[in-house]
């Protein structure tokens, strides 16, 4: 294992020089806007956030149909009514500095102008390219939709998706970075490992924090691989190797994962020490783990390459006093040294299914979004009895077209002492009733947020952009999974020069 120093340059290539200027336009946006995102909707009623809107806002939008501003919401047509032109703005700046979702236009990237020599294009990855034993892949190869069936078993139609677009990205970068390995980090139940190793032959360690999972990918690699044989006995595919440990921020833990591996890809698959190189992937690898094999890319000289789809952004170490403790948030050297901050809560809704949100109002399929006007009347009602400090953690409740708001109350709270739970009485009454006839004003709030929030992932990932790029590591964004059936779609890549391998 050989570690490289982490030394930082600013790119003055225009692609970067943009990224900080949109960087800097997002804050000025969030500077103005950004309060929404800050605040809790339960605090609804209790801070009076429909009053904070400006004025000709809430005259435009209090009654506006939840189909009509989806639509709106979504870019597929404009509203029957005119909408402030503060509004419409606002929305138009959105479009232009938000990272592109769209993954069917494969001209929607972004990357450094050092890196030019790298495509984004992946179309014409070559299934087994890598395997030796190639007759026996392409006798499998030819009963392709019966092997294809037995990838799919256990996954989901969303996990499946991503996996299989994930693998064919994967595969080529490796191809492009001359790597037979890769290290599947936050590798879960092994569903990309296995299409990895058994459909296109690469060597893969699996990295799980979560013991359990890892014995079930053992046990689903060995299904798989009985099933496989059913159809070509001979068929014998690299073995799979799972390892069980948390990735930590240190530099000791650091150093003791990557002699792990060198250990599995030296001992197990028989690389050559000298020859030994690999691609790091991350198939939405959660909070600050992130963060971690950014780093540990960037500072392991045997890393070719890097594909990885964060997720949940709210996980983030945002604030580190322990030298040994890494941030998840801000990366770069350029965000590190600005004054904006990003709330817990603005993170959280960056994490957002937004096209999902959108659809639900356009088709009146609303019903789960009441639920946050049930929750914001139900902490009004907690903290004014002082039954319960605000914020507390209730039972999640989904709430369906029938479901009443006393039927809600007695779902989220059951779990709560008797005394600290709201009576009947407390549920009851022309206040009540008076709060939950703004149901549209907090699903209508609730989606200006969702409005905003793609600025803020925008944030995340062009500090890991600028993070990869002060490091002269050639970094990629572009969108790979159909955001309707994978809302984070954004994958971030890099491949190492061969000068600095």
């Amino acid at each position: 294992m050989t570690t490289t120093k982490d030394s930082i340059t600013e790119c003055t290539c225009n692609v970067c020089q943009s990224v900080r200027l949109r960087i800097d336009q997002i804050f000025c946006v969030l500077d103005i806007y950004g309060w929404m995102l800050d605040f809790y909707v339960v605090d609804f009623y209790r801070e009076k956030l429909w009053d904070k809107l400006p004025k000709s806002w809430k005259l435009a939008l209090q009654d506006i149909p939840p189909d009509e501003f989806g639509l709106w919401l979504s870019r597929e047509c404009s509203c029957t009514r005119i909408l402030p032109l503060s509004l419409l703005a606002l929305r138009k700046v959105i479009d232009n500095l938000q990272l592109n979702r769209n993954d069917e236009n494969l001209s929607n990237f972004l990357q450094c102008e050092k890196s030019m020599i790298i495509k984004t294009k992946c179309k014409d990855v070559t299934s087994l390219y890598l395997l030796d034993n190639k007759q026996q892949l392409e006798d499998i190869d030819s009963a392709s939709s019966q092997f294809i069936k037995l990838f799919r078993k256990h996954v989901k139609k969303k996990k499946r998706h991503e996996i299989e677009q994930m693998a064919q990205m994967c595969v080529y970068y490796a191809q492009k970075s001359e790597c037979k390995s890769i290290v599947d980090v936050g590798a879960g139940l092994g569903h990309l490992a296995r299409i990895l190793t058994y459909q296109y032959g690469l060597h893969v360690a699996c990295i799980e924090q979560d013991e359990l999972l890892s014995k079930k990918a053992r046990l689903y690699d060995e299904e798989l691989l009985m099933s496989m044989r059913k159809h070509e006995p001979n068929f014998s595919p690299l073995k799979l190797e799972h390892i069980s440990v948390k990735l930590e921020t240190s530099n000791h833990a650091k150093v003791k994962v990557t002699q792990h591996l060198h250990k599995i890809f030296t001992n197990i698959y028989n690389v050559n020490t000298e020859c030994l190189k690999y691609g790091i992937i991350g198939l939405h690898p959660c909070g600050d783990l992130a963060s971690i094999l950014l780093n540990l890319y960037s500072l392991t000289k045997e890393a070719r390459f890097m594909c990885i789809v964060g997720c949940c952004y709210m996980k983030m170490t945002l604030e580190s006093n322990n030298e040994n403790k890494q941030k998840g948030y801000p990366l770069s050297s350029y965000l590190s040294f600005k004054n904006h901050k990003l709330s817990y809560n603005a993170l959280e809704v960056a994490c957002h299914a937004i096209e999902k949100h959108c659809d639900k109002l356009k088709n009146n399929n609303y019903a789960d979004l009441i639920v946050h006007a049930y929750r914001a009347v139900l902490e009004n009602i907690l903290t004014e009895r002082n039954l319960l400090p605000s914020h507390s953690q209730l039972k999640n409740v989904k709430v369906t077209r029938d479901m009443t708001f006393k039927q809600y109350c007695f779902l989220a709270t059951r779990h709560l002492q008797s005394e600290l739970q709201p009576k009947d009485t407390d549920l009851e009454g022309t206040e009540v009733e008076h709060y939950l006839s703004y149901w549209l004003q907090i699903v209508i709030f609730s989606s200006l947020r969702i409005l905003l929030a793609p600025l803020v992932e925008t944030l995340v990932l062009l500090d890991r952009f600028l993070y990869l790029s002060e490091r002269n590591l050639n970094p990629i964004i572009r969108p790979v999974f159909n955001a309707k059936l994978s809302p984070r779609n954004l994958v971030l890549i890099s491949v190492k020069n061969r000068e600095e391998i």
